[in-house]
């Protein structure tokens, strides 16, 4: 084991154990029975016995494929962790003052509330749909493309939804009431395996009936989180992943573009692989991709992580819409006077939403499917539906 992977250990180690106290203490100040010291302990043993077990041995994150296990694991670790945080914080504030059994009442009270509200993350909230309605004005926009309807998904993680689930199917019928002349998919796929793809056809094949649907492929697509046995396993696994976008009915678009005509009229498709920053893979080639692309030409251009636009496509100052994904919008939010907010902001400019540079646009969509922990708590997975229009321009 690596020396850093170690020292991360034992610092949570160390932090967990220190919270523990914290959340014990408090709770033992409204809890005074031998009863509950002893089934307190005997459930941190517990908990941090299957940590060990699922992350440093005998199993490895980094070579296992049984998705549930570890995300429902990750969620109720991270749901123990911030209870336990809670708790500890309203133990330091009641020896600040003195309160006796009120502040770590008052704790309790809110570790219960932070609970609920992660357990309804886990069942319900992840099955939430919004479909966001977008108007968007360019000077630029072929005359026979006013209110052309483009729809938006991204981050679809088949490995995490259940077969059984109803989202995917609520996604395909609220598309399917859209009636979109273009679905663009701005990758994520899947987590990490082909096989995460098997049973889908028939969702996916409704959903791209229309013949207009793209795809490009994201972080996850690549196979790069994953520790295999041999550069052949993971190269024949990304090109099967590869061959699922055509078989669920996308036209996989790797650094290059296509042509959408509406009679004389037509603009352009652009779509790149996935660009992250180092040391992240970068595998876009904007200029492979734009190719053939005339200067004034209207074009949509497709990059999974948003940072690419940040970094190098405001720079390059044609492209007219760019549609991104990546963030999930961490799969958490809160509204701050009507106004969406996400921790993501912290780690990322662009996270959620539209935004504007000059009369260029990027959009950002938080996602249909979850990864790390399968919840979301008010960041429903996200449809985003563009109607397209010409901006009148003053000409006096």
């Amino acid at each position: 084991m690596r020396s850093f992977q170690l020292l991360y250990i034992l610092l949570f180690a160390g932090f967990y154990i220190l919270v523990c106290l914290g959340a014990y203490f408090n709770l033992g100040n409204l809890l005074r029975n031998k009863s509950f010291k002893i089934g307190y302990w005997v459930y941190v043993i517990m908990f941090i016995f299957f940590f060990v077990f699922l992350y440093i041995y005998p199993n490895q994150p980094g070579e296992a494929d049984n998705y549930f296990t570890y995300f429902y694991f990750n969620a109720f670790l991270f749901i123990d962790l911030t209870l336990k945080i809670v708790l500890s914080l309203f133990y330091v504030l009641s020896k600040l003052f003195r309160s006796g059994k009120v502040v770590p009442f008052a704790g309790l009270i809110i570790s219960i509330g932070l609970g609920l509200t992660m357990l309804w993350g886990l069942s319900a909230g992840k099955n939430k749909i919004k479909t966001k309605n977008e108007e968007l004005y360019f000077a630029t926009l072929p005359e026979g493309f006013e209110n052309f309807k483009v729809v938006h998904i991204s981050d679809i993680h088949l490995g995490s939804i259940r077969k059984s689930s109803r989202l995917l199917t609520e996604v395909e019928k609220e598309i399917r009431d859209v009636n979109p002349d273009l679905i663009l998919f701005t990758g994520d796929l899947v987590n990490n395996f082909s096989y995460e793809t098997e049973g889908w056809n028939g969702i996916f094949n409704k959903l791209n009936s229309g013949g207009t649907s793209f795809s490009i492929l994201g972080n996850h697509d690549y196979g790069d989180y994953m520790n295999w046995k041999t550069e052949s396993l993971k190269k024949d696994n990304f090109e099967e992943i590869v061959l699922s976008n055509s078989n669920l009915g996308f036209q996989l678009l790797r650094n290059e573009n296509k042509v959408i005509y509406r009679g004389t009229d037509s603009i352009f498709v652009v779509g790149v692989e996935n660009w992250g920053h180092p040391p992240f893979p970068q595998y876009a080639n904007l200029e492979r991709a734009g190719k053939g692309i005339p200067n004034d030409a209207f074009k949509i251009l497709m990059t999974h992580d948003p940072a690419h636009w940040e970094t190098v496509v405001k720079e390059n100052g044609h492209y007219q819409l760019t549609l991104s994904g990546h963030t999930h919008g961490l799969q958490w939010g809160i509204k701050l006077g009507g106004i969406p907010f996400s921790l993501a902001y912290l780690t990322r400019k662009n996270w959620g939403g539209v935004y504007q540079d000059g009369d260029n646009f990027l959009y950002v969509n938080t996602g249909l499917g979850t990864v790390g922990i399968p919840w979301r708590i008010d960041m429903p997975a996200e449809i985003t539906v563009f109607t397209l229009k010409r901006a009148k321009i003053d000409r006096e």
